[in-house]
C-alpha cells in the first residue's frame, strides 16, 4: 500500500459527523479505468497541496487509503459527501480526460439549478475525452486491428461511449452559457485565481447576512 497522504486542511466524514464545516468540496473525477481496473486519479493531490499552503478546508469525497486512511464507505460518506456539497461556500469540480465524468455532470447541473458557485475544472485536457487504452474519437477511427478483433458491433458500442463523453463535455458548457453560479477553467493557474475571487465573494455575502 502507498504512504498516506496528509493534508492538515482535509475535513473527513468522521469530523463533519462531529460538526465540522468544509469551506470547499473538491469533486470530480475520481478513478481512471486501466488494464489492473480501476486505479486512484492523482489530479487533485496538486489542489489539496495548494488548499493546505492557503489554509482553506476543504472535503473530498474522492477517499482512499493514500488520502483518508481508508476506502469510500457508502453508509458514512455518501451522507456526508451530499451535506458538503450543500454546505460549502464553493464547489470544484475536476473532469478530466480518461474519466467520463457523468456522475460529475449530474453534480454540477444540480449545482447550477440550485444557483450555487461552483467552478468546472477541465484538468489535463479534460475538454477531450480519451479513455485510457481506446483514445479519442480520432484515434479510435483509426484503430482497425482492434476493430478486426472484436467486430462491428461492440467497436460501435465502443465508439459510441467516447462520443458520448465527447459530448457531454461541449454541451455542458453550452447549457450553461448563460449561468452566472458556474464558472469553467481550463488550467491550474486559472482554477487558482477563480477560487480565491469566488471565496473572497462568498465571505464578504456571508459577512453581510450575519
Amino acid at each position: 500500500m502507498d504512504a498516506l497522504i496528509p493534508h492538515k486542511m482535509l475535513i473527513t466524514s468522521e469530523m463533519m459527523q462531529e460538526g465540522v464545516k468544509p469551506l470547499l468540496f473538491t469533486g470530480g473525477a475520481c478513478n481512471m479505468q486501466t488494464e489492473n481496473g480501476a486505479e486512484r486519479n492523482p489530479g487533485r493531490d496538486e489542489l489539496a497541496k495548494w488548499l493546505d499552503e492557503q489554509e482553506w478546508s476543504f472535503f473530498d469525497p474522492q477517499i482512499h487509503p493514500v488520502t483518508h486512511g481508508r476506502e469510500y464507505i457508502w453508509g458514512i460518506d455518501g451522507p456526508q459527501e451530499k451535506r458538503a456539497r450543500e454546505m460549502a461556500k464553493l464547489r470544484i469540480y475536476e473532469v478530466t480526460s480518461t474519466t467520463i465524468a457523468s456522475m460529475t455532470m449530474l453534480e454540477i447541473m444540480d449545482d447550477a439549478r440550485l444557483n450555487r458557485t461552483s467552478i468546472v475544472w477541465f484538468n489535463d485536457g479534460g475538454l477531450r475525452f480519451s479513455p485510457i487504452g481506446l483514445g479519442d474519437k480520432d484515434q479510435l477511427l483509426k484503430n482497425y486491428e482492434l476493430k478486426q478483433k472484436i467486430g462491428d458491433l461492440i467497436f460501435s458500442h465502443l465508439l459510441a461511449y467516447v462520443n458520448a463523453g465527447r459530448q457531454i463535455r461541449m454541451e455542458l458548457q453550452m447549457m450553461l452559457a448563460d449561468c452566472q453560479s458556474v464558472v469553467f477553467v481550463n488550467s491550474f493557474d486559472e482554477l487558482k485565481l477563480a477560487i480565491t475571487h469566488l471565496l473572497a465573494v462568498a465571505m464578504r455575502r456571508s459577512a453581510w447576512n450575519k
